[in-house]
């Protein structure tokens, strides 16, 4: 009686190993896919972690500054439009970094920018001023609270600088390197220039930010990561309805000479802080 024998063919089995093998890639690409978009989240989880910091303090400080048609600040406007990277500075009631002796006062001059001289170790990131002031009137080496207009230009250069130094400034934001701001008027309106009263004309500051976490950060020297700053846009009053982080995100997406994956690291935040009625 003849015995029959079952096995595969060489054709069965070519096909069977074509289809393990698609399978296989089919798997290992959801595999790697689902390790991109985790390890994005962590990262974007990372930033949110160190930014809101940030804008709390920010918040807090706006809300306690020294709101006064006597009392000077410093900030975007017809005297300096402040292209790029803005920068703010205004007398407040938080805590600063005092002298060692004098009479203190309960003010400080504090300052927001971010930094751009190419020799500090803070170069496209975000610094923070709070210098404790001294009493008018006082006999001290220290420049005291002063009153009046353009007090905080003429004595306090490095508080409405990009680049000079000061001891009193502090790197806050390390992700942060784009910084932009505009106001709410109390007429309803929203522009890059307080009114006519300075800002007893301005209900609200809107500030917003970009940040990119440190791993994405990595893959851009500071040349570019300067570039990629200055191609988001300033806030353009001009345009109505004008969505300041609808442009930046769609510059980002449209960006093609620097690393996609050091992009994708790049977050944009923003914050309506409201000031206090004048004082």
């Amino acid at each position: 009686m003849r015995q029959s024998c079952h096995a595969f063919t060489l054709a069965e089995l070519l096909v069977s190993v074509a289809i393990l093998t698609l399978l296989t890639l089919i798997v290992s690409r959801m595999v790697n896919s689902a390790a991109i978009i985790t390890t994005l989240g962590n990262r974007g989880m990372d930033t949110e972690s160190q930014v809101r910091p940030v804008l709390a303090r920010i918040s807090l400080d706006l809300i306690q500054m020294l709101k006064r048609p006597d009392v000077d600040y410093y900030g975007k406007g017809n005297l300096d439009p402040e292209t790029g990277n803005d920068r703010i500075a205004f007398f407040c009631n938080a805590p600063g970094y005092y002298p060692s002796t004098g009479s203190q006062s309960p003010f400080s001059l504090v300052s927001y920018r971010i930094n751009s001289n190419p020799a500090s170790s803070s170069l496209n990131k975000m610094e923070r001023m709070s210098k404790g002031l001294l009493w008018n009137g006082v006999p001290v080496v220290d420049t005291p609270m002063l009153f009046g207009l353009q007090t905080i230009v003429n004595n306090w250069p490095a508080a409405t600088s990009s680049s000079t130094s000061d001891p009193d400034y502090e790197l806050i934001g390390p992700q942060i390197f784009r910084f932009e701001y505009y106001y709410i008027l109390k007429t309803g309106g929203i522009s890059d220039q307080p009114g006519a009263d300075g800002l007893q004309d301005v209900t609200a500051i809107v500030v917003t930010i970009a940040a990119i976490d440190q791993k994405s950060r990595v893959s851009l020297s500071n040349a570019q990561l300067g570039a990629l700053g200055g191609q988001l846009k300033d806030f353009d009053p001009t345009k109505p309805g004008y969505d300041l982080m609808a442009s930046w995100r769609d510059t980002l997406n449209s960006v093609t000479d620097m690393p996609r994956i050091a992009i994708n690291g790049v977050r944009i935040y923003q914050r309506y802080v409201y000031l206090r009625p004048p004082q």
